[in-house]
């Protein structure tokens, strides 16, 4: 799967059922990067985006789920990129403590569980990362402001870029596979952390403003974003 415009200077990467983000101005940056062994993947999407791989300088990671982080120590070795991570989530991507399992509060945890966590990659951990924190405005895409968003994972980020009516870098705060909503679905859920948070965090973006949406998984909502997110949370309500 090539490259997706979402809007000027912000492009979609697919790796099947995980996307990662490349926002191309006078420096590149990555949301996310990606499954294990995507490295290319990545630096592809770079030259297609009229760039070299020598432009991405920032990485801004939404959570340590290997999905999101597989390919961050190749991408750092290639690029000498930085890399921003809320402080909760970086001791795991960093290797200082494990990561947790599957939720066993959701059935799907407790019967698919030890499934999951023998086929799941593991994470090449990476000690050099910037730790950012809920209202931070850090210096990828010419200025991102981190919003944290615990639940799926306990430091969980998402990222406000204040461009084009603003484009929100959801991560796994919020999903639009079969619909837009939090993490809490079975199979979502399995693998967040705390659900109450999650739908908490669902009901903080959607207090924000902003008109396009990016998730990790799902396609992007392109024009009154908020508004259906707004939607969404009077749906949970009832």
């Amino acid at each position: 799967m090539g490259i997706e415009q979402v809007v000027p200077h912000v492009y979609r990467i697919g790796m099947g059922y995980v996307s990662a983000y490349l926002v191309s101005l006078d420096e590149v940056t990555v949301v996310d990067s990606g499954l294990p062994k995507r490295r290319d993947t990545i630096l592809k999407a770079a030259t297609e985006a009229g760039r070299e791989p020598k432009d991405v300088k920032h990485i801004a990671l939404t959570h340590h789920h290997v999905d999101h982080t597989g390919s961050l120590a190749a991408l750092i070795a290639a690029t000498g990129a930085k890399a921003y991570i809320h402080p909760l989530d970086a001791a795991i991507v960093r290797g200082e403590k494990p990561a947790p399992g599957p939720n066993k509060t959701i059935v799907a945890g407790r019967m698919l569980g030890p499934l999951m966590a023998r086929v799941t990659p593991t994470l090449q951990t990476v000690a050099s990362l910037r730790e950012t924190s809920n209202g931070d405005d850090i210096a990828a895409a010419g200025g991102m402001k981190a919003i944290h968003t615990p639940g799926h994972t306990a430091g969980h980020l998402a990222y406000l870029w204040p461009h084009d009516g603003g484009v929100l870098f959801a991560g796994d705060a919020a999903g639009n596979i079969m619909g837009l909503g939090p993490p809490t679905s079975a199979l979502g859920g399995m693998f967040t952390e705390d659900i109450g948070a999650a739908k908490e965090s669902f009901r903080k973006l959607a207090a924000l403003e902003f008109d396009v949406a990016c998730f990790g998984h799902g396609g992007p909502i392109k024009g009154k974003a908020h508004a259906a997110f707004r939607r969404t949370v009077e749906k949970l309500a009832k």
